[in-house]
């Protein structure tokens, strides 16, 4: 074991054997190597140091679960009893108050696997974009390169993982807001399904789209994660590499995507291949049309009475959303029947499909701009339009930065992520 706990291992030994106390200082030590700037960007809600040991002290009857011992930090969507949600914006506590009830994810990892929440982070303001920007609490670095984007929305959760602080975070991914910066920052994700969780039990952005899941540093620690919660996996077949969809990703970007599916199982056929392209023709385009319309329905009580609290970018999305005809929306559903149409065809051939999930490498803000968020749409829009689940992969370049892989189940039934992480770890 390393001095300082890293990996799920790592940190259950370090508690065991070292106890709540010092694990609780295992991860303030971490927490202080961080500049200010990168701890307002990606983190909120940290407890106080005598409630973070508290919170150490209560999981250690815990201490030989799954998970125990481990901590970890969770998306400001999730819900915490008596606390406000800020969901990345201002002003939400004063418009919904404080929660109820407890979210069930962060409950489980809690009560049922013993793991310790640490705090929350940060994300695009109401996780309604794919960068890791927001002008409230500053934009969440790439975790090795400050002048790059960690991507988003779940972008602290994301730089998080990446730079150590805990082996796990929770995240959600609504189009792509956990495959895109697990790609960037070269960290793994599991996207469950939108129906998995009761409606309301997380701050919604888009309400039929929202699915929830989590974000580790390996695979190995993504497979001991999820096994915590989920239990067995069914064991996964042969896949399909379906390529770019057309989009004509550089060499260097897509040679290491095709191999890292091609070891986890996957194989190329060009039939398969082509019958997706032409069915995800205007994913990009028909996503946001129904996204953004359902997402502005939960705003639709203050999205004119706070206008000039919102980011100004999250609102223009927000007002093109509600100004939608029903044209356009029904023009836009028959494009996600079709691509639902096409994955199940795909599914009765192939186990699972991959694809990239991102367009290239992390990318400075200069470059986030609306051809950057149409690219990373077209590639993970399909997948959210047929509310798949996922495996979100790293794929190493040659010049050592990553880029984004998804493997995409039919349904959780057929979720066969044990088998993939095995192969890939």
């Amino acid at each position: 074991m390393s001095v300082v706990p890293v990996s799920i291992e790592d940190w259950r030994e370090f508690t065991l054997t070292r106890g709540p106390r010092m694990a609780a200082e295992a991860f303030l030590l971490k927490l202080a190597g961080l500049a200010p700037h990168e701890q307002r960007a990606a983190l909120c809600a940290l407890p106080s140091v005598p409630e973070l040991t508290r919170r150490f002290e209560q999981a250690w009857p815990r201490r030989d679960d799954a998970l125990g011992g481990v901590p970890f930090l969770t998306k400001d969507l999730y819900f915490r009893e008596g606390q406000p949600t800020f969901a990345g914006s201002t002003f939400l506590p004063e418009v919904i108050g404080p929660a109820s009830r407890s979210s069930t994810l962060p409950d489980a990892f809690e009560q049922d696997a013993g793991a310790i929440e640490c705090g929350r982070t940060q994300l695009n303001e109401f996780a309604f974009g794919l960068t890791g920007e927001n002008p409230h609490f500053g934009d969440c670095p790439h975790p090795t390169d400050p002048a790059l984007l960690a991507g988003g929305s779940s972008s602290g959760s994301a730089f998080a993982v990446a730079r150590g602080l805990v082996p796990f975070a929770l995240a959600t991914d609504t189009a792509g807001s956990i495959r895109v910066p697990c790609g960037y920052c070269g960290v793994w994700g599991l996207r469950l399904s939108p129906d998995i969780l009761p409606v309301g039990d997380l701050f919604p952005l888009s309400p039929g789209y929202d699915t929830p899941g989590w974000i580790a540093g390996s695979a190995k620690d993504l497979a001991q994660v999820s096994a915590a919660v989920l239990g067995e996996a069914p064991p996964a077949g042969a896949g399909l590499w379906a390529g770019d969809l057309g989009l004509g990703l550089a060499p260097s970007d897509l040679a290491p995507m095709r191999d890292l599916a091609l070891r986890a199982g996957a194989q190329e056929n060009a039939a398969s291949a082509e019958l997706l392209r032409r069915a995800c023709l205007g994913a990009a385009e028909a996503y946001p049309v129904l996204g953004g319309y359902a997402a502005s329905r939960v705003h639709a009580a203050w999205l004119d009475l706070r206008r000039a609290d919102y980011d100004p970018v999250v609102w223009a999305r927000l007002d093109a959303g509600r100004r939608r005809t029903a044209d356009e929306l029904k023009a836009a559903a028959a494009v996600r029947q079709r691509v639902s149409e096409a994955f199940e065809t795909l599914f009765n051939r192939h186990h699972f499909i991959a694809l990239p999930a991102t367009a290239g490498p992390a990318v400075g803000k200069a470059a986030c701009d609306d051809a950057h968020r149409t690219r990373l749409l077209a590639l993970n829009a399909p997948g959210s339009l047929a509310g798949l689940p996922a495996i979100a992969a790293p794929a190493r370049r040659a010049d050592g930065r990553t880029v984004g892989v998804q493997f995409l189940f039919r349904d959780m039934a057929n979720f066969g992520w044990t088998s993939v992480l095995d192969r890939l770890g």
